[in-house]
């Protein structure tokens, strides 16, 4: 079940259309100290904002696989991501998950020690992280 529930809509900013959402996306992982290129979503129909808690949620078309070639990283990302956005840091992502090996493996949390820092974490449920370059997913 989806969490975007009608109380989160009603508090929320609602951008629509592919170009809007993708550029809103960049700009909120700028405002968050995070690489605008995290985000590599195609066909956005919907992404969403609610200031006050962060939340923020992502509607694309169809899932899509993506291809970090300084990372040598493989994320898919699907139909509905959410997360809540803090300075350097989204956590509670769902809907994003890394190709480890053979198997695909969700990430929950991505962050940056601080605005300056030149190394991205991403964390799973099980507390495995793995840190990679900034510059890897700088859009």
């Amino acid at each position: 079940m989806s969490p975007i529930t009608p109380e989160i809509r009603a508090s929320a900013e609602i951008f629509t259309g592919d170009e809007v959402c993708k550029e809103k996306a960049k700009s909120l992982l700028r405002e968050h100290c995070l690489p605008d290129g995290l985000l590599p979503v195609k066909d956005v129909e919907e992404l969403g904002y609610v200031k006050e808690t962060g939340f923020v949620w992502l509607k694309q078309k169809n899932e899509i696989t993506h291809k970090f070639e300084k990372a040598g990283k493989q994320v898919s990302y699907a139909t509905e991501i959410t997360s809540y956005f803090e300075n350097c840091k989204i956590k509670k992502l769902s809907g994003v998950k890394s190709k480890e090996m053979m198997i695909w493996i969700s990430l929950i949390e991505i962050f940056v020690e601080s605005p300056t820092s030149e190394k991205v974490t991403m964390k799973t449920p099980t507390g495995i992280s793995k840190t990679f370059p900034k510059e890897a997913f700088q859009a």
